[in-house]
């Protein structure tokens, strides 16, 4: 399946052969590109989004990773949270049209980012990352899973850009996992730098409910920083436990004055895609 709605660069995607011809990876099963369209009703169809709020003057500009677009997002000066800075919008694949599946057991997300020069981490903001079926998206703000309804496993930055998962999942029965009041930081041992854009990889297998058993992972720049196999995503069966899109959410917080940045500050976002293998 070739998806060449608005919003998708001919997806499917990106390997070019000797003669210059597109080579279709049926391993890829979302690809989506920043572009004119974005924001508009035609572009959030495309990309599966039931909603969508971007605080402050979220563009697209030229000069993506991959000579494509990228969506320029902004942190004003004293901002927290989503409804003062940056962007959140659910890309829920059921509501990808002719999208080839649309819960998954096990998946790749990609993406690239860039901090831009003088951009101001604070102490810390969210970035976006993997989540559960249904109304995943939910599950931040404290709302924590029990098993029977989503996950979100967004990535965050720290003090002086450093990048971890910020983690929403059901608890384990081992205790190392899901404990947290709020979200659970889990570092992945690497300080983005500002002005070079940065892949984000990241694997998630739901495993088997009920028990400890599912799967996270995480590249950067092509290299592991992650690798667990003893966490636990859902306590029944369900689309709830699996894999049912991506939370594109960032914003500077936390919820307190100290979180915000002390000038405008600027992230760039490239080339998303999800993948079996």
């Amino acid at each position: 399946m070739l998806l060449t709605a608005p919003g998708y660069h001919s997806a499917k995607i990106r390997k070019i052969n000797d003669s210059g011809l597109e080579q279709i990876d049926k391993n890829t099963l979302f690809s989506g590109v920043f572009n004119d369209q974005f924001g508009t009703d035609e572009w959030m169809q495309s990309w599966g989004l039931p909603w969508y709020h971007c605080a402050d003057d979220c563009k697209t500009i030229p000069g993506g990773f991959n000579g494509n677009h990228s969506v320029r997002v902004k942190y004003p000066a004293g901002s927290v949270g989503p409804g003062e800075g940056g962007a959140q919008f659910p890309v829920v694949f059921t509501e990808i049209p002719e999208m080839d599946g649309s819960h998954f057991n096990e998946g790749y997300l990609s993406y690239y980012l860039k901090f831009e020069e003088g951009f101001d981490f604070r102490l810390g903001g969210k970035l976006p990352g993997l989540m559960g079926g249904g109304n995943s998206w939910v599950r931040s703000g404290g709302n924590q899973p029990d098993g029977t309804n989503g996950w979100t496993l967004r990535f965050m930055w720290r003090r002086n850009g450093q990048l971890v998962i910020y983690a929403y999942v059901p608890p384990s029965g081992n205790g190392k996992w899901g404990s947290e009041r709020w979200g659970q930081n889990i570092d992945c041992g690497f300080f983005a730098e500002p002005g070079k854009w940065h892949r984000i990889d990241q694997y998630v297998n739901a495993g088997t409910p009920g028990k400890d058993d599912g799967k996270l992972k995480v590249w950067i720049d092509g290299e592991k920083k992650l690798a667990i196999d003893d966490m636990r995503f859902r306590e029944t069966e369900g689309n709830h436990g699996k894999i049912g899109g991506i939370f594109f959410s960032t914003f500077h917080g936390g919820n307190s004055g100290d979180w915000a940045p002390l000038n405008d500050s600027y992230i760039q976002f490239a080339d998303f895609s999800f993948w079996k293998k």
